[in-house]
């Protein structure tokens, strides 16, 4: 399963055990993908952020032309982020202004990857950003409730990271139910990364996004890395 790109291979998911791997990203013991099944998003709904903390105020755009003053507590390097559609699943991404978004088709269990490096395509490296996929019948096939697999596939994944991972940690937010923790990934360039697990309580959807950076740079980008995840949106009916 695949990852966030970055020198070498990171596992995106520990879920389905690297099936699924997202393309040229690092490998590690760290995490999984679940399988992205091919279904289809319809109606647009009022969509559910993902709940963050510390998201500096001043990194969110409303559109390309927006501009924000720089909030003082925030890093002064800190970029005001515009907002993308994600039109096939009714969602929305904001990111800074520089950064590549490759969207792909996440119902036809494409990834997603939204980087700082410019990339062309799933095979090209890169060592900031995130990736994200699908999995929209995992919960149903495995007969168990969204949260109760969320929980069972983020216990393996966080057992493979091994004993340099955070402990898990869960929020909700309307019908989403997330559960996160981070974890380092030794290599010629050390990646932190964080894991996130959003089960939609109500359709039994989840999806499953890996942030990673250089460890040397993870604190400085941990506002970034918020404010990106907070602005990730997904719709709650489907």
């Amino acid at each position: 399963m695949k990852t966030m790109k970055s020198l070498p291979l990171v596992s995106l998911f520990l879920f389905f055990a690297e099936a699924c791997l997202v393309p040229g990203a690092v490998t590690t013991n760290g995490t999984n993908t679940p399988s992205a099944t091919p279904a289809t998003l319809v109606t647009p709904m009022t969509l559910a952020p993902l709940r963050a903390t510390n998201v500096p105020a001043s990194l969110v755009a409303t559109n390309a032309g927006a501009t924000n003053t720089p909030n003082t507590n925030s890093p002064a390097t800190s970029p005001s982020l515009i907002a993308h559609d994600l039109r096939e699943i009714h969602g929305s991404i904001s990111l800074p202004k520089e950064w590549t978004l490759l969207p792909g088709q996440l119902l036809e269990g494409d990834v997603l990857l939204a980087t700082k490096e410019k990339i062309s395509g799933e095979n090209d490296p890169y060592t900031t950003g995130l990736s994200m996929t699908l999995d929209r019948n995992g919960a149903k096939d495995s007969n168990q409730k969204p949260t109760e697999y969320a929980m069972s596939l983020a216990r393996e994944a966080h057992d493979k990271a091994g004993d340099e991972a955070s402990p898990l940690r869960e929020s909700q937010n309307g019908p989403f139910h997330e559960i996160r923790f981070d974890f380092p990934v030794a290599g010629d360039l050390p990646l932190q990364i964080t894991e996130v697990l959003r089960a939609n309580q109500k359709t039994g959807t989840l999806a499953v996004i890996l942030w990673q950076s250089p460890k040397e740079k993870a604190v400085a980008l941990q506002g970034l890395r918020e404010a990106i995840l907070a602005s990730l949106t997904l719709d709650p009916e489907k």
